[in-house]
């Protein structure tokens, strides 16, 4: 069965919905903030920027044929062009073939809010909130479809700060960015800046939130963990230096530790460098490397190297190792995860002043993972090269632009081949337009097959005295063909669908010398 068209009634209704939650929350952001300016002469400035988007999509639905049926003996035999798995004494063999078509419109709504002019300098208050909803058709739930899909609202960062030439102090819910990954918290932190030697100091911590999500481990989101979720949030706190000593380099070093609240052992505790050096202008030397010291082992490291061998080539080296870092209340560090190191080489052309080409090509050599497979395994290595195309040409007394690019991954058990071209035009300052084309064929994990498929789609991004007003539409359409037979091959999924989506961006705010 393949995918219905796009019905713009059923959008149009939710997006209206939409609209005028926005239109709302808009008016009332800006009576809030005219009354604090009018009462307090604070200064404050927010943007707001919403999405809604359209998605189509199918789920596997395991479905059943009598043994009798089936043709072959084993564990894997047929069914017509269908695959089914049959197990001895079992009357019937089970497969999994594309449910009906489903879709959902999440929409998304951040608000950020700066608040300043309290009267002391250096005195500031920010928050940064997102609504969501996910107005699902109700084949799937709402968190089925979409991830954190029937989760309203989240508080990403919310604090209040003192920041002077000499420190900073912050309190709220912050989080740190740093070699070691992306942490969230609910605490302070304090920085020190010792400017003779360009010398900052960083203490911070409090109570931990799950990392890269802004919710406690302990939240009800997380209760797919089961016995092992924490019974308590973690406490988290970690001291960072970074140091200048000379104008063309800068280092960096963090700890970090995550204890339970009732400080019965250890969650993790980590160790992270990043250095950097350019003793040329055109050259430049990046290094980084963390260590895991609660189970005694190295993570992530890296050199990069970029050189500017002349003003219209660029060369870049890298050298990397990745180890995945996991915490001790998790089950996944006793699987003991391997690394794997590689190499990265990347060249840039500009041959003309509306032309620039980048090609790259990646190698990855894998650990022994010391685990019985029932296969033979091919190869340890994988391959991954690459180039983009930009040009910029003028043309009919406008502005267009042209990309184009090709991605080629193949190493032990999938490949990847992908390509994708965009041609671009502003007809007017204001207005920008854009018409898109896509293919890529995807073997083995998350298999597309041996089919191919083909996307195409337009965009329009319009400035209005308000803001941003943007608009995306895109095709899928999966060809099951094989060998090029004009017939799809009924084993595999279809996986065409249409998206859409449309977004709006506007800052309202009191802040002098810049309009609204």
């Amino acid at each position: 069965m393949r995918v219905s068209g796009l019905s713009l009634l059923r959008v149009g209704a939710r997006l209206q919905v939409w609209r005028i939650g926005v239109a709302f929350l808009g008016v009332a952001l800006a009576w809030s903030g005219w009354g604090a300016t009018a009462l307090f002469a604070q200064q404050w400035r927010a943007r707001v920027s919403t999405r809604v988007q359209y998605v189509e999509g199918r789920a596997l639905v395991r479905d059943s044929v009598r043994e009798a049926l089936t043709v072959g003996s084993g564990t894997r035999r047929t069914v017509g062009d269908t695959v089914v798995a049959c197990t001895t004494g079992d009357e019937y063999c089970y497969f999994y073939r594309a449910g009906e078509v489903a879709n959902s419109s999440p929409a998304v709504l951040d608000v950020d809010l700066n608040v300043f002019g309290f009267g002391i300098q250096g005195l500031r208050a920010y928050v940064s909130t997102r609504f969501r909803n996910d107005f699902s058709d109700g084949t799937f739930g709402n968190d089925e479809f979409w991830p954190r899909g029937d989760e309203h609202f989240d508080l990403l960062v919310g604090y209040v700060e003192l920041n002077r030439a000499s420190y900073r102090a912050r309190v709220g819910r912050d989080y740190q960015v740093s070699g070691l990954g992306y942490y969230g918290y609910d605490g302070g932190s304090f920085i020190y800046r010792f400017r003779p030697w360009r010398v900052e100091l960083e203490a911070y911590g409090g109570w931990g939130l799950a990392r890269g999500v802004p919710r406690p481990i302990t939240a009800d989101e997380f209760g797919s963990l089961g016995e092992f979720q924490p019974p308590e949030r973690d406490y988290l706190f970690g001291f960072r230096g970074s140091a200048r000593p000379t104008p063309t380099s800068a280092i960096t070093a963090i700890y970090q530790r995550e204890i339970p609240t009732d400080r019965a052992g250890i969650t993790s505790e980590r160790l992270g460098f990043d250095a950097s050096w350019y003793p040329r202008r055109e050259l430049s030397l990046q290094a980084n490397m963390d260590y895991d010291l609660a189970a005694g082992l190295w993570g992530k490291a890296g050199l990069n190297v970029g050189w500017q061998a002349h003003e219209k080539v660029y060369v870049q080296g890298r050298l990397f190792r990745y180890r995945p870092v996991f915490s001790l209340q998790t089950i996944w560090v006793v699987f003991s995860p391997v690394p794997y190191t590689g190499w990265n080489l990347s060249l840039g052309l500009q041959p003309r002043s509306d032309l620039s080409l980048r090609l790259w090509g990646e190698r990855r050599n894998y650990s022994d993972t010391e685990a019985e497979v029932g296969f033979a395994a091919t190869t340890d290595r994988d391959w991954r090269v690459g180039g983009t195309v930009g040009w910029r040409p003028q043309a009919m007394g406008m502005p267009w632009d042209v990309d184009a690019g090709y991605w080629l991954n193949w190493g032990f058990g999938s490949a990847t081949s992908s390509g994708d071209l965009r041609v671009g035009l502003r007809p007017r300052d204001e207005l920008s337009l854009g018409v898109r084309f896509t293919a890529f064929q995807q073997l083995g994990e998350f298999r597309v097959g041996e089919g191919r498929v083909w996307g195409l789609g337009g965009d329009a991004r319009w400035r209005i005295p308000a803001g941003t007003v943007w608009f995306s539409v895109d095709r899928y359409d999966h060809s099951r063909r094989i060998n090029d037979d004009i017939s799809d091959d009924p084993t595999q999924p279809d996986w065409s669908q249409w998206r859409a989506a449309l977004g709006l961006s506007y800052y309202v705010g009191s802040e002098p010398g810049r309009a609204p």
